[in-house]
């Protein structure tokens, strides 16, 4: 159990918030500069390829070692590990203002990953030792809400600074010392008190870490990621396969159904006191009818509609997840578990593509892709709402 003499406040729960935004920044603010890099970087072979792979190489680096830093978190502690990866971001994430080479822009970007692996687990960690499940729920709608009003304005910056030359968008990874130097002052180490497990005959008996449980939380993180993902990654092209060609009038659209993120936040803060089974049945009707709304209709109107049902379900579901998990994992594993939540999470981002791949070979479409995701949702939806009916969920516990 970890308590502490300090009580955790504003502060730290607008530094957990400030973490929250890294993953985001690590690609939203290069989105603007891709067409530049393949400018300035022509000679480089299959620059193609390697420009959006600048964008998504952090992503990777966090999938692989998150669960590495999670187990740190347990072994060593939260604080340190928060203001020293925070540092290693901010820093990672400025080389190429200082260094134009493309290879160095690429391990940049892989130390900007290892940092993000590691600031991500201890944010998230961090969360569950400071509040209480109803502080949780809290924090977490106001993470909703500060990252969708957040990324456009890192959109904004990020273009301003392109202005001046292609590498100054990265100044804006500077923003991670100024998180890094507000960890220091105000992050405080949670105090660690270990189980304390006997039998009956006072033997102590060391605390197992819990696998079955961690096979659900990260199969249901790598499936719901999965699914969340295919909106994020193929809007713009289902727009694109609807006749809808200018990049303006589809930003516009994507603008306008990203409205309902912070709602959704708002939503999960509401249902925050019900079971996870009924959390995680309305996320899921919400994610399958938006889609599933996308993928049939043919007007813009009601696609952008749809698509607002859609990205409701998209601000409940990192909260929902991170929730459920923290108020799932023991105390003592709290670390590696939501390390593997991070990993799942990521791997889920990843895998995304390849399955709108392998569905579009099969629907014959894009759209219908989107009506094949959006029915798997649906069927999940009312499997778990069946399921939790009849005993404890498979895919949730009642909140406790």
């Amino acid at each position: 159990m970890h308590t502490s003499s300090r009580q955790a406040g504003i502060p730290q729960g607008l530094i957990i918030i400030a973490i929250s935004l890294l993953p985001m920044m690590a690609i939203v603010a290069l989105m603007p500069i891709v067409p530049l890099l393949v400018q300035h970087f022509h000679d480089v072979p299959n620059i193609q390829t390697m420009a959006p792979l600048v964008l998504s190489a952090p992503g990777l680096c966090v999938a692989l070692l998150s669960p590495f830093a999670g187990w740190l978190a347990d072994r060593f502690g939260r604080r340190q590990l928060a203001i020293g990866f925070a540092a290693v971001y901010g820093i990672g994430g400025m080389i190429p203002v200082f260094v134009q080479d493309f290879n160095v822009l690429l391990g940049s970007r892989l130390l900007l990953g290892v940092g993000e692996s590691v600031i991500l687990t201890m944010g998230n960690t961090l969360l569950g030792d400071y509040f209480p499940k109803e502080q949780r729920a809290k924090w977490l709608m106001w993470q909703g809400i500060v990252g969708s009003a957040c990324g456009s304005g890192l959109l904004a910056l990020s273009g301003y600074l392109a202005g001046f030359g292609w590498n100054f968008a990265f100044l804006v990874y500077g923003l991670a010392l100024v998180i890094a130097a507000a960890a220091y002052f105000f992050l405080f180490e949670p105090e660690r008190v270990p189980a304390k497990n006997f039998t009956a005959s006072g033997t102590f008996i060391p605390p197992r870490f819990p696998r079955a449980l961690m096979v659900r939380l990260a199969g249901t993180t790598l499936v719901l990621a999965s699914l969340y993902f295919v909106y994020t990654l193929q809007f713009s092209l289902a727009l694109d396969a609807l006749g809808l060609k200018e990049a303006h009038r589809i930003g516009n659209y994507s603008a306008v159904a990203s409205f309902a993120v912070p709602l959704g936040a708002i939503l999960f803060k509401v249902l925050s006191t019900r079971r996870s089974v009924l959390q995680f049945t309305v996320l899921f009707l919400l994610l399958g009818t938006g889609m599933a709304g996308i993928g049939l209709s043919r007007d813009v109107n009601a696609v952008v509609a749809f698509a607002f049902v859609q990205q409701l379900g998209a601000g409940m579901c990192i909260p929902i997840l991170i929730g459920w998990g923290l108020r799932e994992l023991p105390d003592e594993f709290r670390g590696r578990g939501m390390g593997m939540w991070v990993s799942a999470f990521f791997l889920g981002q990843f895998v995304s593509p390849l399955l709108v791949t392998l569905l579009r070979g099969w629907t014959g479409g894009l759209l219908q892709t989107f009506v094949a995701c959006g029915a798997t949702c649906i069927a999940i939806a009312v499997g778990n709402l069946l399921l939790g009916r009849r005993r404890t969920p498979a895919i949730a516990r009642p909140a406790a």
